[in-house]
C-alpha cells in the first residue's frame, strides 16, 4: 500500500485501538489495492483474524472507501462515517466545459488536498457528486471555484446516488466462466492481454486482487479491472449447442 500514510502497520494500529478502547476508529479513503491488502491482513494476521470492520464510501457500491474498525454489535451503536458529499456544478451551464472525473479530481488536488481525503466522484450530466472527508469539506467548498475554464459552485448535499442506475445490464457470449476469458470478451481485448492484466495485479474480485487467470467467476461477484471499469456477473442464461455460455452481467465504466 502506498497512498498517503496508510500502511499495514497503521491499519493494525487503528484496529487494535478500536478493539482496546471500545470505539470506532477510521482510516482515510482507501483505494482498491489498499482495500485488497486490508482484507488480506484481516484474514492472515492472528491478532486481527475474525475481528469486524466496515467499508463505506458514502453510498453502497463505492470503489474508494473508508474502513471503520468495530461493529454495532461490539460497541452498541452505529458508526458515523466522517464522509461528506459535495455537489459541484457550473455557474452557467450554457458556457460550461464538459467536465470529467479527471478534471474535477485534478482541480481539487491542485488546492493542496491529499488524494486520501477524496473518495469517489460521480458525474451526472454536467454536475458532479464528490465524496470527501469531513475534515476537508469546508475548505474544498470555499476554494474550488474553477475547473478548467468553467466557474463552479459547491454545496453540501445528502442526495443519494443510485450507482446501480449507472450500470448497463447486458448479455455476453463466452466460452466458459474463466476470469481471463470473461475480461477479454467484455473489454474486447485478447485473452493474453487479459492474463497480463491479472498477473500485473490490476484485476480485483470483490475488492481482493485476483491471483489466478483460470479462476471461474461466481454469481454476484464484482470484478474490477483498473483502467477499464467494473462488472458484476449475475447469472448464466443458457448454454449453446456448441457449449458456449450466454451470461448476464452489469457493466460500469
Amino acid at each position: 500500500m502506498n497512498e498517503g500514510d496508510i500502511t499495514e502497520k497503521r491499519i493494525k494500529e487503528l484496529a487494535l485501538r478500536a478493539y482496546g478502547n471500545n470505539y470506532y476508529t477510521c482510516t482515510n479513503f482507501l483505494g482498491i489495492a489498499q482495500i485488497s491488502a486490508l482484507k488480506k491482513i484481516f484474514m492472515t494476521d492472528e491478532d486481527l483474524k475474525g475481528m469486524p470492520y466496515i467499508l463505506y464510501g458514502g453510498v453502497s457500491g463505492c470503489e474508494r472507501c473508508v474502513a471503520a474498525f468495530g461493529s454495532e454489535e461490539m460497541f452498541g451503536y452505529q458508526c458515523e462515517f466522517p464522509i461528506s458529499c459535495i455537489l459541484i456544478k457550473p455557474r452557467m451551464q450554457k458556457y460550461a466545459d464538459k467536465l470529467t472525473h479527471r478534471d474535477i479530481l485534478g482541480a481539487t488536488l491542485n488546492l493542496g488536498t491529499k488524494r486520501e481525503t477524496i473518495g469517489d466522484i460521480y458525474i451526472d450530466e454536467n454536475e458532479a457528486y464528490m465524496f470527501c472527508l469531513n475534515s476537508v469539506c469546508d475548505y474544498i467548498m470555499e476554494n474550488l471555484i474553477r475547473i478548467r475554464h468553467t466557474f463552479v459552485s459547491c454545496e453540501l448535499t445528502e442526495k443519494k446516488i443510485d450507482l446501480e442506475a449507472d450500470g448497463a445490464e447486458t448479455e455476453v457470449l463466452v466460452s466458459s466462466l474463466r476470469l481471463d476469458g470473461v475480461i477479454a470478451k467484455v473489454y474486447k481485448t485478447s485473452r493474453s492481454a487479459a492474463q497480463s492484466l491479472i498477473r500485473a495485479g490490476r484485476v480485483y474480485i470483490n475488492g481482493v486482487v485476483a491471483e489466478s487467470v483460470g479462476r471461474n467467476i461466481k454469481a454476484g461477484e464484482i470484478i474490477t479491472v483498473r483502467g477499464y471499469g467494473r462488472m458484476e456477473y449475475k447469472d448464466t442464461l443458457k448454454e449453446t449447442k456448441k457449449g458456449n455460455l450466454m451470461i448476464n452481467i452489469i457493466i460500469w465504466r
